[in-house]
């Protein structure tokens, strides 16, 4: 008894570190939304994968973003 409760609770343990590991940081998800810009993007029109970042670092993105265009960078 006790080694299929060992057993079960080492099975929800090793699920639960792969769920947490499977969760990108806010540094890949800011990297990722920094990939996904392009001529589209407006404030109003996010690309999915930058949704989760705050409107402020978004903004930031969008301006670096169109500096690059110009060749401002």
């Amino acid at each position: 008894m006790r080694i299929r409760i060992g057993v079960v609770v080492l099975a929800v343990v090793l699920l639960v570190a792969a769920f947490v590991a499977s969760i990108p940081s806010r540094s890949e998800t800011e990297a990722a939304c920094r990939r996904a810009l392009d001529n589209a993007s407006t404030a109003d029109n996010r690309p999915d994968v930058c949704q989760d970042v705050d409107a402020e670092t978004y903004r930031t993105f969008l301006l670096m973003y169109a500096l690059r265009e110009e060749g401002l960078d």
